[in-house]
Protein backbone atom coordinates (compact mmCIF):
# COMPACT_ATOMS: atom_id res chain seq x y z
CA UNK A 1 0.00 0.00 0.00
CA UNK A 2 1.34 3.45 -1.01
CA UNK A 3 2.12 6.25 1.61
CA UNK A 4 -0.10 9.07 1.51
CA UNK A 5 2.05 12.07 -0.60
CA UNK A 6 1.51 15.24 1.29
CA UNK A 7 3.30 18.70 0.28
CA UNK A 8 3.59 21.05 3.01
CA UNK A 9 3.79 24.35 1.74
CA UNK A 10 5.78 26.95 4.65
CA UNK A 11 8.09 30.41 4.07
CA UNK A 12 9.82 29.46 7.11
CA UNK A 13 12.22 27.03 6.61
CA UNK A 14 12.18 25.82 10.13
CA UNK A 15 8.52 24.91 10.33
CA UNK A 16 8.57 23.24 7.03
CA UNK A 17 11.60 20.58 7.85
CA UNK A 18 9.61 20.50 11.30
CA UNK A 19 6.83 19.62 9.42
CA UNK A 20 7.95 17.35 7.18
CA UNK A 21 9.48 15.39 10.06
CA UNK A 22 6.91 14.83 12.10
CA UNK A 23 4.79 13.54 9.44
CA UNK A 24 6.85 11.25 7.47
CA UNK A 25 7.86 9.62 11.50
CA UNK A 26 3.84 9.47 11.67
CA UNK A 27 3.75 7.10 8.11
CA UNK A 28 3.04 10.15 5.27
CA UNK A 29 5.34 10.53 2.13
CA UNK A 30 6.37 14.33 2.69
CA UNK A 31 7.41 16.80 -0.29
CA UNK A 32 8.35 20.63 1.34
CA UNK A 33 8.31 23.94 -0.74
CA UNK A 34 8.18 27.23 0.37
CA UNK A 35 6.00 29.17 -2.08
CA UNK A 36 2.48 29.24 -3.52
CA UNK A 37 4.21 29.47 -6.78
CA UNK A 38 6.24 25.98 -6.24
CA UNK A 39 3.76 24.24 -4.74
CA UNK A 40 1.35 25.01 -7.78
CA UNK A 41 4.39 23.36 -9.93
CA UNK A 42 4.88 20.56 -8.16
CA UNK A 43 1.34 19.33 -8.20
CA UNK A 44 0.76 20.13 -11.51
CA UNK A 45 4.44 18.09 -12.74
CA UNK A 46 3.46 15.06 -10.04
CA UNK A 47 -0.07 15.02 -11.30
CA UNK A 48 -2.20 12.34 -9.30
CA UNK A 49 1.24 11.58 -7.13
CA UNK A 50 0.11 14.61 -4.61
CA UNK A 51 -2.99 14.02 -2.26
CA UNK A 52 -2.98 16.43 0.00
CA UNK A 53 -1.66 19.93 0.43
CA UNK A 54 -0.79 21.43 3.78
CA UNK A 55 -1.16 24.86 3.14
CA UNK A 56 0.21 28.27 4.80
CA UNK A 57 -1.10 31.75 4.55
CA UNK A 58 1.44 33.67 5.64
CA UNK A 59 3.30 33.65 2.61
CA UNK A 60 5.10 36.36 0.90
CA UNK A 61 2.88 38.12 -1.92
CA UNK A 62 -0.77 36.27 -2.98
CA UNK A 63 -1.33 34.22 0.15
CA UNK A 64 -4.09 32.04 -1.40
CA UNK A 65 -4.24 32.13 -4.53
CA UNK A 66 -2.57 29.06 -4.88
CA UNK A 67 -4.68 26.96 -2.82
CA UNK A 68 -7.38 28.40 -5.46
CA UNK A 69 -5.28 27.20 -7.83
CA UNK A 70 -4.62 23.58 -7.04
CA UNK A 71 -8.11 23.22 -6.06
CA UNK A 72 -9.56 24.23 -9.39
CA UNK A 73 -7.06 22.29 -11.52
CA UNK A 74 -6.67 19.29 -9.15
CA UNK A 75 -10.22 18.72 -6.92
CA UNK A 76 -8.73 15.45 -5.60
CA UNK A 77 -6.33 17.17 -3.97
CA UNK A 78 -7.04 17.58 -0.69
CA UNK A 79 -6.09 21.27 1.02
CA UNK A 80 -5.66 21.42 4.59
CA UNK A 81 -4.43 25.00 6.34
CA UNK A 82 -2.18 25.35 8.76
CA UNK A 83 -1.26 28.53 9.88
CA UNK A 84 -0.80 31.49 12.44
CA UNK A 85 -3.66 33.70 10.82
CA UNK A 86 -6.92 32.96 13.30
CA UNK A 87 -9.55 31.63 11.77
CA UNK A 88 -12.10 33.86 11.91
CA UNK A 89 -9.65 36.58 10.06
CA UNK A 90 -9.44 34.23 7.60
CA UNK A 91 -12.48 33.22 7.24
CA UNK A 92 -13.53 36.90 7.23
CA UNK A 93 -11.40 38.11 4.58
CA UNK A 94 -12.26 35.32 2.25
CA UNK A 95 -8.45 33.52 2.31
CA UNK A 96 -10.25 30.39 2.88
CA UNK A 97 -13.87 28.35 2.36
CA UNK A 98 -15.77 28.05 5.55
CA UNK A 99 -15.82 24.37 5.34
CA UNK A 100 -12.11 24.05 5.27
CA UNK A 101 -9.88 21.98 8.02
CA UNK A 102 -7.98 24.45 9.84
CA UNK A 103 -5.24 23.95 12.26
CA UNK A 104 -3.81 26.92 14.11
CA UNK A 105 -0.39 27.21 14.62
CA UNK A 106 1.63 25.64 16.83
CA UNK A 107 0.51 22.51 15.71
CA UNK A 108 0.31 19.09 17.74
CA UNK A 109 2.19 16.71 14.95
CA UNK A 110 -0.44 13.91 16.47
CA UNK A 111 -4.06 16.13 16.01
CA UNK A 112 -2.12 17.21 12.01
CA UNK A 113 -1.69 13.39 11.33
CA UNK A 114 -5.06 12.98 12.24
CA UNK A 115 -6.52 15.44 10.77
CA UNK A 116 -4.74 15.04 7.37
CA UNK A 117 -5.54 10.95 7.66
CA UNK A 118 -9.24 12.21 8.66
CA UNK A 119 -9.28 14.50 5.21
CA UNK A 120 -7.72 11.13 3.26
CA UNK A 121 -10.56 9.40 4.06
CA UNK A 122 -13.11 11.25 2.84
CA UNK A 123 -14.31 10.66 -0.64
Amino acid sequence: MRQPTVLVVDDDVDILELTAHALSTRGFAVRGVSSGTEAVDVVRREQGHVDLLVADLSLPGDTSRYTQTIAAEFPGVKIVYATGIPRHIALSTGLVPANAPYLQKPVDSDLMANVLRGELAKT
